[in-house]
């Protein structure tokens, strides 16, 4: 059996890697790690490198390094996401019921002024301020490796490009008026109706990423 060149060794492990979850999109990684890893020499390394970049599992960031690359989403991709970031809301949300805390919202409040005024901008900066009006809404857990995942899986929900992108910025309205009406359950304590409005958000964006096919 012919031996496999270092190269496509290197090559694969960090595929595999990627694929399974193990590196993280946007995770930074150099040459030295991977060769001290498989312990190598990085000449190999470096060949692999050039080539993920080729292929677009790596980028390379002036005065930053080597990252794992943000994968396009496919629609099932964006599904998936959306369906993951319902549950753990709903989740916290159900915390925050039991916990009976007092939930100051001034900050979510702003967040949505700015929302209004960048509704019919061509650029992403209503999604930047919807991205902080849901740290804002968790800015009660307690559970930072939660939140964590929580806003990075919103996060690749919101930076996409391609129809979903289209997608989700034909949303922006209909995003807005359920966003309201959870800050407005969320201030009156009742949190079953805004776990509902979350879960009912969700399913109408999915079905626009279904019927866009």
């Amino acid at each position: 059996m012919k031996r496999k060149k270092l190269d496509q060794v290197v090559y694969e492990y960090i595929v595999d890697r990627i694929k399974s979850g193990q590196l993280f999109e946007r995770e930074h990684i150099t040459e030295q790690t991977i060769a001290n890893e498989l312990e190598i020499s990085r000449t190999p390394v470096r060949r692999a490198f050039d080539r993920l970049e080729e292929d677009h599992y790596l980028e390379n960031i002036p005065n930053m390094g080597v990252r794992v690359k943000v994968q396009k989403l496919t629609s099932t991709d964006f599904r998936n996401r959306l369906d993951f970031f319902e549950r753990l809301v709903n989740h916290y949300l159900f915390d925050l019921e039991k916990k009976e805390l007092d939930v100051d919202l001034a900050d979510v409040h702003q967040q949505l002024e700015q929302m209004k005024a960048t509704l019919e901008h061509t650029q992403d900066d209503y999604e930047k301020y919807e991205f902080q009006y849901w740290k804002h809404v968790l800015d009660y857990e307690t559970n930072a490796y939660s939140a964590k995942i929580l806003l990075s899986t919103l996060r690749e929900t919101l930076d996409v490009d391609g129809e979903i992108k289209e997608i989700v910025q034909a949303s922006r309205t209909l995003k807005l008026s359920h966003y309201e009406k959870i800050v407005d359950y969320l201030e009156n304590e009742a949190y079953s109706y805004a776990r509902r409005e979350v879960r009912i958000l969700v399913n109408q964006i999915k079905l626009n990423v279904i019927e866009m096919g």
